[in-house]
């Protein structure tokens, strides 16, 4: 088996973190929903919710996994984790997001960026508990990720052309997004106010958008990688890599100001209202769902975003047994609660 050599990739991370925010604020502004893919994928494949936005967002991840193969079709599958510790791992991450209902996008970008104190407290829960399992559990050896070598050490830049294309990418992103928002104000216009079928059919391509953009942030800043995951959540090791710091970051740089415009917005372009969480109570559910999660997070390195786009981009059997186990999770979750 192959060992992981860790980079450290600050450009990556800070853009791709910036193509999360703009996904996170145009799927916002359109159809006025916060971006969560652990609440989606739940409300699906559990609750029985067959809303076509639902389809429509994780088709959109699942579309960006599929462009990524078809575009780098060379791309290298990194060692995982064995396939009891990957089971494991998933029960406790479909568990806690039930729980916490939320993972690292639902809270960890759009609870925070609007301070939600849920968010911040099951945040910091989930990173606390994922730093310990991962250096408990010693994830990077699971995951064949050479710790001694510094990714700090190892810094690398994209080439000029990676940084045209992903500026490509950022400015196609804003621009589609605009352009949805354009056409609805005209079919408002005409329907004096209200939302009609054209803004129906408008807010589904706006959930797919936004899925696809979405899933492409995650692909440009690495988040798809456990071992990145795992060199981020290792910190005591040499080869702690901070590039998640920077997608955060990148991420909440647009979806801070994105959540006060959308305060100050009467109603989103594609659908009649926001429909942004208003609970801030902090409860045990929450408490000890933010631990499964992060346990869960901690010992493989996955998260429901990431694993969605990538057994898209490249299936492999781990990955099937990861995402079978999180739906095991939430469902168990969901008869107990």
């Amino acid at each position: 088996m192959s060992e992981v050599v860790l980079n450290f990739q600050p450009a990556h991370a800070a853009i791709g973190g910036a193509i999360l925010g703009v996904a996170t604020v145009g799927k916002l502004l359109t159809t006025g929903r916060i971006l969560g893919i652990s609440g989606s994928f739940k409300g699906t494949v559990v609750e029985g919710d067959l809303s076509p936005w639902r389809f429509a967002f994780i088709g959109g991840l699942v579309a960006s996994g599929l462009l990524d193969a078809v575009f780098d079709p060379l791309q290298i599958i990194e060692p995982s984790a064995g396939l009891a510790r990957t089971v494991v791992a998933g029960l406790l991450v479909g568990a806690g997001s039930g729980m916490g209902n939320g993972c690292t996008s639902g809270h960890g970008i759009c609870g925070n960026s609007r301070l939600n104190p849920r968010s911040m407290v099951y945040t910091g829960l989930f990173m606390a508990t994922g730093f310990a399992t991962a250096t408990l559990f010693n994830t990077n050896a699971a995951l064949h990720v050479v710790s001694a070598s510094s990714a700090l050490g190892n810094t690398v830049l994209p080439a000029a052309d990676a940084l045209a294309r992903y500026a490509g990418i950022l400015a196609v992103s804003v621009v589609s997004f605009l352009g949805l928002a354009h056409i609805a104000r005209g079919a408002s216009k005409k329907a004096d106010g209200e939302c009609g079928k054209t803004h129906g059919v408008l807010a589904i391509v706006a959930e797919g958008l936004a899925g696809l953009v979405f899933g492409i942030g995650l692909t440009v800043s690495g988040m798809r990688r456990a071992a990145k995951v795992s060199g981020f959540l290792s910190a005591l090791a040499p080869s702690w890599d901070p590039s998640l710091m920077l997608v955060m970051g990148g991420a909440m740089s647009l979806a801070i100001p994105g959540f006060v415009v959308a305060g100050n917005k009467p109603k989103p372009a594609c659908t009649p209202k926001f429909n942004i969480p208003k609970n801030k109570k902090l409860d045990k559910k929450l408490l000890v769902g933010g631990v499964l999660f992060g346990a869960g997070w901690g010992l493989a390195g996955l998260c429901p975003g990431p694993a969605i786009v990538s057994i898209a981009a490249r299936p492999t059997g781990k990955l099937g047994a990861w995402l079978t186990s999180v739906v095991a999770g939430m469902w168990v979750q969901h008869k107990l609660a």
